[in-house]
């Protein structure tokens, strides 16, 4: 009985640790607006893209420092990381061309609503 204790609560705790890593796993596609240019972008500005975090934006910058610019969107998924489905999440805020123009929409309507507090 002790040993079926130990193993539900150790899964309740994996589990529990899965859904924080994976929601600081980038934003949702419902809290971006605007493109990213994945060959001038930072870091920074990759890693706000949906199913991308600091690790694989690392990933994005080294492969484009190691093999020169993207020459379309879909070359993204010969990054180390970035498969189809992680693709299907991020190809719309994605340009080879361009400005970065991404802003994570919910982070500027709350700055905004500070700003209005502080009038």
């Amino acid at each position: 009985m002790r040993k079926a204790y130990k193993f539900l609560c150790t899964a309740f705790f994996l589990v529990a640790v899965g859904f924080v890593f994976q929601s600081h796993n980038g934003l949702s596609a419902a809290e971006i607006e605007g493109k990213i240019n994945i060959n001038t972008a930072t870091e920074e500005q990759i890693a706000v893209l949906p199913g991308v975090g600091p690790k694989l934006a690392s990933e994005v910058v080294n492969y484009r420092k190691a093999n020169g610019n993207f020459m379309e969107v879909a070359d993204l998924k010969k990054v180390n990381g970035v498969g189809d489905k992680k693709f299907e999440k991020m190809k719309n805020f994605i340009v080879t061309e361009g400005d970065t123009t991404i802003t994570p929409a919910k982070v500027a309507k709350s700055e905004k609503a500070k700003k209005d507090e502080m009038k």
